[in-house]
């Protein structure tokens, strides 16, 4: 099955989302200082990831864009 990551960056809070597949709600749980992990609440399966302050954390600033991945 062919899965896509989408990846977003919000330039004024500088937080980045990565989800797995189309975004969908879920709960989070704080794996590292300011990186959440997030999971379907029925499931318990990893639908993305949440970064806080992220180009503090990698001196960069994203822009938006989809890679394709193989799962």
């Amino acid at each position: 099955m062919r899965k896509k990551i989408f990846i977003s960056y919000d330039k004024d809070a500088d937080v980045m989302y990565l989800s797995f597949g189309k975004p969908t709600k879920a709960e989070g749980e704080e794996i590292d200082e300011g990186i959440f992990a997030r999971y379907k609440p029925d499931t318990g399966e990893l639908v993305g990831l949440t970064v806080i302050n992220f180009s503090k954390k990698f001196g960069i600033e994203p822009k938006e864009v989809t890679i394709p991945i193989y799962t």
